[in-house]
């Protein structure tokens, strides 16, 4: 029988075949036939290697030196039920030889692999005494990888994994799925007769529709896959491997939808692309930090994640590693940067984890990334885990499993899992905003830009746009915060909005926005005008919305304004009519220090007079207390 051998790295036998104090065999003719064996690996015979060695096994066979080798030939070729039937031999044919400790070492390892943890700890501290200085550090991360996953079996996660319908899972293959915000949109890469390409599902109807190809423009005849999507489903960047001229094996491209249709894939560019391998992207909510994984120079190990952001003049900047916090001397893959854009997932095998690659997720807090925690069984078991994805509400998580069929081929298809309350609450959930601009008077579906500013810190978070098609937009808000919404459209007055949800638990929101074209008469309310109970001094707050009112009069100096303050009825009629006054005057006041000519801009306080709802709830009573502008 011929036996066919991958290629070896040989350096793991130099300490064996430069030379060996004390062979646990004195039969001669087994010792020759072993000394064969070792020359026909320096000379990468390895046939005869192997049979060599079966030679001085059939001479003496307690010889534990051939068994370890034959044990380290099978794991090389990836036959690690040979490889550990070996090692054990050589472990158990005398009660010390040279090779104990070494082949122990190697069990425990396979084992580790395997998923057999409490035999794996026991041959790793058997063979701890033989631990080389250069290899203590992985030595030990193996025995804290074995406590971890015995102590992870006792305390399993309670999920249970959902395949979704055979339309999706139609594929030999689907893996890698990404979500849109709104969690309405499904794209994964389907793989068929060994051509990679992406697909697009919509769940409607409470199901998920058949996969469709994403578009003609982002497949080709070549590999695409691993795609990311941002929030509002309007940019996508994807790999792409020899199908498209790039820098290296594959590269990354970017796409954006308009309307039903995406535009020609663009490659990103020498910043984030080189003569390497580019892969696996993720792309932030708001569509400008990508993360991804290359084996480019400057990787800390195998293949690392890697981090670029969109500047101000909305170019990509030049890739940086992530740093050893994440990255490790083995493979770190698979980044996915949650909604809430601080939560990272990733994949890794360098980690303390349960033996293969596992799923970890990490906190960037002030700029620094938090020590990655492991997700636990049976999200991670000795099986290699990647590409994870969580839903923006982190309710859900969508991942893709391998499975025997017809005990020969794995198939990987895609499941859905609820995720526990205790692991929800261990990051910071987010929720949509989405609907459309339109304008008020015709109805036209109107393409705008859409700010989002913190008011806790003035500074702006994000940056949208409405598609200029359908007037689409959506984007996230996370729980915990208040903001200030603007949606700016030249010709029109500005929408605002704020939402405050540092109290109470955020919801997705539909929300369809009409914008005032600007001219007589047109009117619109200041949501983002902020005043203490009782009181007419403008909230500091308040200077976001001011000076964007600022900017706008200035753009539109020829027609002249009225500011006006309105209140509820609770309260004197006369107090509540000065106060109305008051809060005008402080917005008036505040815009002629700005600079707008005073002769244009009027206060008036209407108080109680003109509701916009009945004053019969809380929640009308709010809205009825407002700043309005109007052009006369």
């Amino acid at each position: 029988m011929r036996f066919l051998f991958l290629l070896l790295s040989f350096a793991n036998f130099s300490f064996f075949i430069k030379a060996q104090n004390t062979l646990s065999s004195t039969n001669k003719k087994a010792i020759d036939a072993y000394q064969n064996a070792l020359k026909a690996l320096q000379e990468r015979n390895l046939e005869t290697a192997y049979n060599e060695f079966e030679e001085a096994i059939e001479r003496d066979k307690l010889f534990a030196e051939p068994y370890f080798h034959l044990g380290k030939l099978y794991e090389q070729n990836r036959q690690f039920g040979n490889a550990i039937l070996n090692y054990e031999k050589a472990v158990n044919a005398q009660e010390k030889s040279s090779v104990t400790e070494i082949a122990s070492q190697q069990l425990g390892q396979l084992y580790l692999k395997k998923g057999d943890y409490q035999k794996a700890l026991v041959y790793l501290e058997k063979g701890q005494p033989s631990v080389t200085t250069s290899n203590q550090k992985r030595y030990l991360a193996r025995l804290e990888s074995c406590k971890f996953a015995i102590k992870s079996l006792e305390n399993p996660l309670k999920i249970s994994p959902v395949e979704l319908p055979k339309t999706v899972n139609r594929f030999d293959s689907q893996y890698f799925p990404v979500l849109s915000a709104d969690r309405e949109t499904l794209i994964f890469t389907g793989q068929q007769d060994k051509d990679e390409n992406l697909y697009q599902s919509v769940f409607k109807d409470s199901t998920w529709s058949v996969p469709i190809s994403i578009s003609d423009k982002i497949n080709t005849l070549e590999n695409e896959g691993t795609a990311s999507i941002s929030a509002d489903g309007r940019t996508l960047v994807f790999t792409s491997c020899g199908g498209r001229r790039g820098f290296g094996s594959c590269d990354l491209f970017i796409a954006y939808k308009e309307g039903n249709d995406w535009s020609s894939p663009q490659n990103l560019g020498p910043n984030i692309n080189s003569g390497e391998w580019e892969s696996q992207p993720s792309l932030s909510a708001d569509g400008r930090t990508l993360y991804f994984v290359s084996d480019r120079k400057g990787s800390i190990g195998k293949r690392d994640i890697w981090l670029s952001k969109l500047d101000s003049m909305n170019v990509w900047t030049k890739a940086q590693n992530l740093g050893n916090v994440i990255n490790t001397s083995e493979d770190d893959l698979s980044p996915f940067i949650h909604a809430n854009g601080k939560t990272l997932f990733f994949s890794s095998e360098g980690h303390v984890g349960m033996g293969g690659l596992d799923l970890f997720f990490t906190e960037n807090q002030q700029n620094q990334w938090t020590k990655p925690v492991n997700l636990g069984f049976p999200l991670n078991t000795n099986e290699d885990q990647v590409a994870f994805f969580i839903t923006s509400d982190s309710k859900k998580a969508y991942y893709s499993l391998e499975r025997s069929q017809d005990d020969r081929v794995r198939r990987a298809k895609i499941v859905e899992i609820t995720l526990p309350e205790n692991f929800q609450q261990q990051f910071k959930s987010t929720y949509f905003l989405k609907g459309i601009v339109f304008d008020a008077k015709s109805k036209q579906k109107l393409s705008a830009e859409i700010e989002l500013i913190s008011l806790k810190t003035q500074e702006k978070v994000g940056l949208f746009k409405a598609d200029a098609q359908t007037g689409n937009y959506t984007f996230v808000l996370e729980n915990g915060g208040a903001y200030a919404v603007f949606v700016n459209k030249k010709g029109y007055f500005f929408k605002s909005m704020n939402f405050d949800f540092s109290e109470i638990s955020g919801t997705d929101k539909v929300l369809d926005i009409p914008l005032e074209p600007i001219q007589k008469n047109s009117k619109e309310i200041l949501n983002n005008i902020f005043f203490d109970t009782g009181k007419w001094e403008l909230q500091e707050a308040s200077r976001i919305e001011l000076d964007k009112l600022t900017l706008l009069l200035n753009e539109n100096k020829d027609l002249p304004i009225e500011i006006s303050g309105h209140t509820d009825d609770v309260g004197k009629d006369a107090e509540n009519l000065v106060l109305s006054q008051k809060r005008a005057k402080s917005v008036r006041d505040y815009l002629i220090q700005k600079g707008i000519n005073p002769a244009m801009v009027k206060s008036e306080g209407y108080g109680k007079s003109k509701p916009i709802l009945p004053n019969t709830s809380a929640e009308n009573r709010k809205l009825n207390r407002r700043i309005e502008i109007k052009f006369l």
